[in-house]
């Protein structure tokens, strides 16, 4: 046996056994490395992008302004993440530390929303926490959350303490600082948290808007998170659409966590950090609006919309408003929809398959027209996307304490309701539709109502709800 020993170890030495010892050392230190809790998992996609669409109507009467409703769907494809283990993801919270956060146990909710989030971040992740009052401070920048690094941004969070003015842009550029250089292949989203104005700094909606849309060509999302009852939720929930993210509003602040814990998820499932639409439209049709989505019109009557984050395997649904002036019968095209985003580090495109047509018919064949009408898409259109963008006008009479405009705005909704009845002869009008109008009714009323101390308080939480409440009936996510 010593002498099986002997020989079995100067072999080893040999160059040739020395090598093969080498290489399958290598090999095994590859396995036991791929297998290792702390490996980042690979994202591979399966299927492709898929755009659908379906026109309100396919023919129009010669010489009228008709509104057309486009009813579209973006469909990412499935991501599948291997070891059956969350895609790593890189996350920045945002937080207002100015001194009205130190009112209504706010900052204690957000310290608490923020420790449950680092509970759920693991190895693979990185955390970053800026808070921003008259000043910005990075307290951490991106960096993986193991067991001690968890323990010591715990401490962070409860030495942080409120007291100061509200310089948001401030808070945004040092999350912009803190994404140079990100990783690709990793998820990235940038929560912002704030109770109040901004007040100093830059304080305007393009100002700040230019620093968010900076932040999504970094290929990562800002979400934001309106607190209480005292910020702007307009400028908020922009500063969300601008940043491809989604908008939150809480008065009860003991929901948050729940929201950070939807927003990881929802981070972990990101295919593309940003979506643009675009598309070209002939003279004489004008784009009114898409699902309450931010658009920018350029030359020769093109459009572009930012339709944010895509989830994969999750559809976003919403419509598109067209106002349509048709001189002359015969066919005119709205064109094709174009998909450009950004996934896995590159910019990619996807185009709508269906040729968007519609046909002009002469006044004569006006039954023409109705008939060509989808009834699915119209309904649709009335009870959800227009009740929406009409509450969202709701909600700007109510915070500027307009009650005749307010009760204005329902009543004219209902008119036009029964006048597209009219004109596509088929009932839209439903329980549903009845029962939300009655319920706004009865927001608006409750809110002229009391003290003026107590009015303006509901005045606010009407307007903010109000609000929330358009964006999700103009938006879907299936």
């Amino acid at each position: 046996m010593y002498k099986l020993s002997k020989s079995f170890s100067n072999s080893l030495y040999s160059n040739r056994f020395g090598l093969l010892a080498f290489v399958c050392l290598s090999l095994l230190t590859a396995v036991v490395l791929a297998i290792t809790p702390d490996t980042i998992p690979r994202v591979q996609q399966t299927g492709s992008m898929e755009i659908k669409t379906r026109l309100s109507q396919t023919k129009l009467v010669q010489g009228e302004m008709s509104t057309v409703y486009l009813d579209v769907s973006i469909k990412p494809p499935a991501l599948e993440v291997s070891q059956s283990v969350h895609r790593a993801s890189d996350i920045i919270v945002v937080l207002d530390r100015s001194g009205s956060m130190s009112g209504a146990n706010k900052m204690p909710y957000a310290k608490a929303a923020i420790k449950d989030l680092l509970s759920r971040l693991n190895a693979h992740d990185r955390f970053a926490l800026v808070s921003f009052a008259n000043n910005a401070i990075v307290h951490s920048s991106l960096e993986a959350v193991d067991t001690t690094r968890r323990e010591q941004l715990l401490a962070t969070v409860n030495n942080i303490q409120a007291g100061g003015g509200t310089n948001v842009g401030e808070g945004l550029n040092q999350a912009l600082n803190l994404l140079t250089g990100k990783q690709q292949n990793r998820a990235s989203k940038v929560l912002l948290l704030s109770d109040g104005q901004a007040n100093q700094g830059i304080t305007d909606l393009p100002g700040l808007s230019r620093i968010v849309s900076q932040i999504t060509r970094q290929e990562s999302v800002l979400s934001s998170i309106g607190m209480g009852l005292d910020f702007n939720e307009t400028l908020m929930s922009s500063l969300a659409d601008h940043g491809m993210g989604n908008y939150a509003y809480l008065e009860n602040l003991s929901g948050l966590g729940d929201i950070f814990t939807q927003s990881l998820n929802a981070t972990r499932h990101i295919y593309a950090a940003s979506s643009d639409l675009t598309l070209k439209l002939t003279n004489g049709i004008e784009l009114i609006d898409a699902g309450g989505y931010p658009i920018s019109k350029g030359s020769n009557n093109s459009y572009t919309i930012k339709t944010g984050q895509l989830l994969s395997n999750n559809t976003k649904k919403f419509v598109m408003t067209f106002h349509v002036t048709a001189q002359d019968t015969g066919n005119i095209s709205l064109g094709n929809l174009h998909l450009a985003y950004q996934a896995r580090g590159a910019h990619q495109q996807a185009i709508a398959s269906e040729q968007l047509n519609l046909a002009v018919v002469a006044a004569e064949h006006r039954q023409e027209a109705v008939a060509s009408i989808d009834a699915d898409v119209y309904k649709r259109s009335w009870l959800k996307n227009n009740l929406g963008r009409m509450q969202k006008k709701l909600s700007y009479w109510v915070r500027e304490g307009n009650k005749d405009k307010a009760d204005q705005l329902i009543n004219e909704y209902r008119d036009e309701v029964a006048k597209a009845e009219k004109q596509a002869a088929m009932p839209i009008a439903s329980e549903e539709m009845d029962v939300s109008l009655k319920e706004m009714e009865s927001s608006v009323d409750d809110a002229f109502i009391g003290s003026r101390q107590d009015q303006e308080l509901k005045r606010k939480r009407a307007a903010k709800s109000l609000q929330m409440g358009s964006i999700k009936k103009q938006r879907a996510l299936q």
